[in-house]
């Protein structure tokens, strides 16, 4: 295994400074006296520690730092978060930062003093008015999105959701199941990669002559709206659950009411539900890759509308 590159975080840890003070050290920039200067050149030469091409490009930009745009009603999730911790601890080692910005639906987008922007699950509400607002700022979409502006963003990067749910339900089928039903989102416009997790799951039923039931919940399902789902399962004898958190409190409503036999399913695994069968999106990882990609816009190292796949892994229970 390649040994992971050094980088001027490792240094700072090393020297017990800040990362500011390392990277104005290695690149003459800031007030750092001679002698620190000295110190941290000496400790990078000794840790193996190379110069990125990308990062310097990056230092000539106005802002150093680069905006993630989430939409508002999804930060309770673990994943959105995960997401975000992954993307700032990749512009970090740039001497980047990173900007939160929320979108709530109908609210204008106001300008953010960033050299890049990161869209998560764009969709026709939130994208037009993040391209009005950032004007000629780089943009790397975060999931597919097909809408006005579309041919404006510079990358992508997503998973592959109508395969994946796929995968859950042949794991699924594995387990037993052999009328799964798939609850998918309601009340607010959904981002492409949640149309193609239930386009996946009718295709995946109709190949084998099983006839679909999709059901809809909310962004936060409270107790009273994951017992309706329940009773409108009828014959599944899986649940599929698009939203975070939503199947893991399903089987522990179901439990109590003395359901052990309905599976319950995730296309997003969190830390709750180890005992579910889902997809790992691996979200830390996922947000590294895309800030990464973003830098890489930023210094010129990818052609406009590249396309990345972030690969995400089927999780099942323990035990």
């Amino acid at each position: 295994m390649p040994k992971p590159e050094v980088t001027i975080i490792d240094i700072a840890k090393a020297l017990g400074i800040s990362k500011t003070t390392v990277s104005s050290a290695l690149h003459g920039s800031g007030r750092v006296s001679a002698a620190t200067r000295e110190r941290v050149k000496a400790m990078a030469a000794s840790m193996g520690y190379t110069s990125n091409r990308a990062a310097q490009q990056l230092r000539s930009g106005r802002h150093h730092a680069i905006g993630l745009q989430i939409p508002e009603d999804v930060l309770n999730l673990a994943f959105y978060m995960e997401f975000a911790f992954g993307a700032a601890e990749a512009a970090a080692e740039y001497s980047i930062d990173l900007l939160l910005h929320t979108k709530r639906p109908g609210r204008p987008s106001h300008s953010l003093a960033i050299d890049g922007l990161l869209i998560i699950d764009p969709t026709e509400e939130t994208f037009p008015t993040a391209l009005i607002a950032q004007r000629d700022t780089p943009i790397v979409a975060v999931g597919a999105y097909f809408g006005p502006g579309a041919e404006l963003v510079n990358a992508w990067i997503e998973a592959d959701h109508r395969s994946l749910v796929q995968t859950v339900l042949t794991e699924l089928q594995r387990r037993g199941a052999s009328a799964p039903g798939h609850v998918a989102l309601t009340g607010r416009a959904e981002p492409l990669w949640m149309s193609r997790v239930t386009a996946g799951y009718t295709d995946w039923c109709y190949a084998r002559g099983i006839e679909p039931h999709v059901l809809r919940t909310s962004i936060e399902p409270g107790e009273s709206e994951i017992a309706a789902i329940l009773d409108a399962a009828g014959d599944n004898d899986a649940l599929l659950w698009t939203v975070q958190g939503a199947a893991t409190r399903a089987m522990a409503l179901a439990a109590r009411r003395g359901d052990h036999t309905t599976q319950m399913a995730t296309m997003a695994s969190d830390p709750g539900s180890s005992n579910l069968v889902g997809i790992d999106l691996r979200a830390r990882e996922y947000g590294q890759s895309a800030a990464k990609l973003l830098l890489d816009v930023l210094a010129d190292k990818v052609e406009h509308g590249s396309k990345v796949l972030h690969p995400a892994v089927l999780s099942t229970p323990k035990g």
